[in-house]
């Protein structure tokens, strides 16, 4: 089973969005985590409507568990412990309702900190973090990761480092390949990135607005492009700020979403990726 990791190295280019459309879409039971250290999180105004209270689940709950010994993937899916939200299990909500699963599919989410005051207190989940993920894994659960933006050093490297793929988002203009290639200079992220025959960390890129380089240039200049998703606001909306979803076979960015998921299959080697669309 696979661990995919998405993050930045600066700005907001969507990782969140990208992360929860990945999750609504995978064909298989999958976890997200929003694990962005950098801001509070999105998923609960955004994906969910502000239809959940915060006591429902979330990551600064996952540590409270951890603390006390008690977080397994069990503790992980148990509804009674309210670390992670069954999105398949909630029941519909007609005013707001959240994007639409496509029929059987089970997904949990993990929301993000709701202060950030605490981050630094969770520090040491991260380290540990990456056993959970495994046995995730080994259960047939997928993870995908949403770690916002990735600092120098960033206490989150161990699971860039368990992740199978790493996604490395960013808008495709002159300014973010910039950013990118500089970045990548240093050791934290180009000591792993160098690795002889590495094949781990892609870029997914989001088209500009204005000024748009070719995705050629990112892969001649820093790294492979796992793909690219369309600058379309109202499609994004619909997972990051709540927006309805009225036609969603017109919507160009969950078509996108579903390549993505076919070329992530194409690397990993599942087939089963390869069975996106719904």
């Amino acid at each position: 089973m696979a661990v995919i990791a998405l993050a930045s190295i600066s700005g907001s280019p969507g990782v969140s969005t990208a992360a929860l459309a990945l999750g609504v879409h995978w064909p298989r039971p999958v976890v997200v985590i929003e694990a962005d250290t950098n801001a509070v999180t999105s998923a609960m105004p955004g994906f969910f409507r502000s239809n959940l209270l915060p006591e429902l689940g979330g990551i600064e709950k996952v540590q409270l568990a951890y603390s006390r010994g008690i977080l397994t993937r069990e503790d992980l899916l148990d509804p009674e412990r309210y670390l992670a939200i069954a999105v398949h299990d909630l029941p519909p909500v007609k005013t707001a309702p959240i994007p639409a699963l496509p029929p059987q599919h089970e997904m949990w989410v993990v929301p993000g900190f709701f202060h950030l005051g605490i981050t630094d207190g969770v520090s040491g989940l991260w380290a540990r973090l990456p056993e959970l993920l495994r046995s995730l894994s080994e259960a047939g659960i997928d993870v995908i990761l949403d770690l916002g933006r990735i600092g120098r050093d960033d206490v989150r490297l161990p699971l860039i480092d368990t992740a199978d793929r790493v996604l490395l988002c960013a808008h495709s203009t002159m300014v973010d390949l910039n950013r990118l290639y500089r970045r990548l200079e240093i050791p934290d992220l180009a000591q792993r990135i160098d690795v002889v025959g590495n094949e781990k960390f892609y870029l997914l890129l989001t088209e500009a607005v204005a000024e748009q380089l070719p995705a050629s240039d990112f892969i001649t200049n820093v790294l492979p492009v796992l793909g690219v998703l369309p600058f379309d606001p109202q499609g994004a909306g619909t997972f990051s700020v709540g927006r309805p979803d009225i036609k969603p076979n017109r919507n160009s960015y969950r078509q996108r979403i579903r390549s993505v998921i076919t070329s992530l299959g194409s690397i990993i080697g599942y087939s089963d990726l390869d069975r996106s669309a719904s």
